[in-house]
């Protein structure tokens, strides 16, 4: 029996997803598809002419963002500590006086920084306010799919880091967690398969190599394999990997395991998209 275990992250999951202008709505199947075209395209590099042993797709480890900076955006210190952080910053604080002052030209000097900070303040509030909303959403969409779906377990390792003057927020633990957990669980699989496009996990996965175990890269591909006459782009994470799994979006819409967002929200593209 060839054990097989996918290792997902989430953020470049919800990535090329995005890229590609797909929806899915039962990953179980989804992840299906994903592991019935691991099986073949290892069985393609490493049993090519002999049989195949049978293969179980074990378990899917999915790492999401779980929690976020906390602000109490409520309370006169933090909002303090932010508005002296927005005084010392002069792009930051330059482009909100001018657009005080193209609202309101007559606003005397006297007041144009109290008024700039106010307009700074309010729109960080409702920003923080939109991505704590946002992630609340996420994690009672993975509980969901998690009570759905069989072998699938939500990892919430991830982390957003915010910079809340310039509305951003940075991801940390993800891949992090994911890396670590390859190797920690190296005795519960035969074949690892990867859903990202981290390179740091480059040493994650030469080390399971060396302890005999294989490991693929899923390659996501905008249109069917038919477009594709070459082997496509290379890239680090794909280097390091024994094989590279091609999912192309052409087959996912047709056997209807992803459908077509209404518009998308990037160029369209015809090359090829992996994690």
């Amino acid at each position: 029996m060839l054990r097989f275990v996918t290792f997902v992250d989430g953020s470049n999951l919800d990535g090329v997803l995005k890229h590609l202008n797909l929806r899915v709505d039962d990953y179980g199947a989804f992840y299906r598809h994903v592991f019935e075209q691991s099986v073949h395209y290892w069985g393609r590099t490493f049993a090519e002419g002999s049989n195949w042993p049978t293969a179980q797709h074990t378990r899917i480890y999915w790492y999401v963002v779980g929690k976020m900076d906390e602000w109490d955006l409520n309370d006169p210190k933090a909002e303090a500590r932010l508005r002296g952080r927005f005084e010392v910053n002069p792009r930051l604080r330059d482009a909100y006086v001018e657009e005080v002052l193209r609202r309101d030209p007559d606003v005397p000097p006297e007041r144009r920084l109290e008024e700039a900070w106010r307009a700074c303040f309010a729109e960080t509030r409702e920003w923080y306010d939109g991505k704590k909303r946002a992630l609340d959403r996420k994690k009672r969409f993975y509980h969901g799919v998690q009570s759905a779906t069989d072998f699938v377990e939500i990892r919430q390792e991830g982390h957003w880091k915010v910079d809340l003057l310039n509305h951003t927020v940075n991801e940390k633990g993800l891949d992090t967690s994911l890396a670590v957990d390859m190797v920690a669980l190296q005795q519960t699989y035969d074949v690892a398969l990867l859903i990202s496009g981290d390179a740091d996990g480059i040493p994650s996965i030469n080390y399971v190599k060396s302890q005999s175990k294989h490991v693929g890269v899923a390659e996501f591909r905008k249109g069917a394999q038919a477009d594709f006459l070459g082997k496509g782009t290379s890239s680090r994470l794909k280097i390091a990997a024994d094989f590279v799994v091609q999912v192309y979006e052409a087959d996912l819409v047709r056997r209807n395991l992803a459908y077509r967002a209404a518009e998308p929200d990037y160029p369209s593209s015809q090359s090829d998209t992996s994690f």
